[in-house]
């Protein structure tokens, strides 16, 4: 009787390969698109605590102290919660402008054991209000469009389910860079139209 003997060599790449692949399959996405769908940043919601945070997204964050309340931040991604019983009740990231040399990590967020998707963040890109409600209504995400207290002239957009929500400036500026793509200077520009607001900050905040 013969015997056919087949042998498979794995090459040093192929080992690099599999251990990738392993840590891919590990790690965690938080997407954006949920957190604005249901008002979970991942597992994180309002009512969850500070340990949930930390478990979850690392021991190497910033921090704040502002008496009854305290901040954690991840990047420009912040977490706020009560100093007494640690529940969170806020969420959110107010750095979207693009206005400086490093706006990818304004908006970027993640670690070895987890990545963010942006969904419709752009580094160096600023995105109107007409832009969001765009973004809503393709992935019919029923929103409102609120004044920001009463008596006010401003408006955000207000998602109806998760009660986050979306604020906008008028006013903003954007980098100049040389030909080295160094910093040379500020363009400064001022919209009418609502519908061209740039996006600052998108929040969830509870009682």
């Amino acid at each position: 009787m013969n015997y056919k003997f087949i042998f498979l060599y794995l090459l040093p790449q192929d080992y690099k390969s599999c251990g990738a692949n392993e840590k891919r399959a590990k790690m965690t996405t938080i997407q954006l698109k949920e957190f604005i769908k249901t008002g979970k940043f991942g597992t994180i919601s309002i009512g969850s605590t500070k340990t949930d945070i930390v478990n979850i997204f690392g021991k190497k964050f910033d921090f704040a102290d502002c008496g009854e309340t305290q901040i954690i931040k991840y990047g420009w991604y912040e977490f706020f919660y009560w100093t007494k019983t640690e529940l969170v009740f806020g969420i959110q990231n107010d750095h979207l402008q693009a206005d400086c040399i490093d706006h990818n990590e304004m908006i970027s967020f993640g670690n070895k054991s987890f990545e963010f998707d942006k969904w419709f963040l752009q580094d160096n890109k600023n995105v109107t209000f007409g832009q969001i409600e765009d973004y809503l209504n393709k992935e019919k995400i029923s929103f409102e469009v609120v004044h920001v207290y009463k008596g006010s002239d401003e408006n955000i957009i207000k998602c109806t389910r998760s009660n986050v929500t979306f604020d906008f400036a008028n006013e903003y500026r954007l980098v100049e860079l040389n030909e080295k793509g160094k910093f040379k200077n500020w363009k400064e520009y001022v919209e009418a139209e609502q519908s061209n607001f740039v996006l600052n900050g998108i929040r969830l905040f509870g009682i």
